[in-house]
Parts: C-alpha cells; structure tokens; sequence
C-alpha cells in the first residue's frame, strides 16, 4: 500500500526524470513499483532506519523506499521514496 506521501514522491520522481527522457522515467517507476510490491513478499528483506523507528528501507538505485510493515495485518505501507543525496535526518519528520 502506497502511502499519500510515497505517491507524491513518485509522481515528482517522474517528473523530474522525465524533463530528460519520458521512457526512462516511466521504467525507473516501474522498477520502484515493482520493488515496493516484492516487499509484500519479504518484509524483512529491508534494513532497518535509525532515523525512523520501526521503519525499513530496500535500495533501488539511487533512491530509499522507506517503508513499516504490520506483521499482524500481513501488510507493508510504502511510507516514502527517498534519493540518497537528500539528508537522512529528515526521514524522522511527520511528513514522511
């Protein structure tokens, strides 16, 4: 499940790729995508964010998915995609 920020983060993912080259900021969003969904599968794959208590995060390229999982519920909620140049303390804040 992709969280209200995690959807806007990839819509500004595509954008700004896309400002470049459409077809490859369709395929990067895909890929986000589809890792975000293989999560479903194995939750724990993620390493775990000290920034971010009881939040993981799985690489793809340059960018973070950050993301918590409800092991109870048998789901993961996409929190948000982070590029790896942005600072990681902000990862804390109620926004993300």
């Amino acid at each position: 499940m992709l969280g209200r920020v995690a959807l806007r983060d990839l819509q500004n993912i595509r954008d700004f790729i896309a400002r470049d080259n459409p077809a490859a900021a369709t395929s990067f969003c895909r890929r986000l995508l589809d890792r975000a969904r293989a999560l479903r599968e194995f939750p724990d794959r993620g390493g775990h964010l000290k920034e971010r208590p009881g939040a993981r995060f799985s690489v793809v390229g340059s960018y973070l998915i950050v993301y918590r999982v409800d092991h109870a519920a048998a789901t993961v909620r996409i929190l948000c995609f982070w590029h790896g140049a942005r600072e990681r303390r902000h990862l804390g804040s109620s926004d993300t």
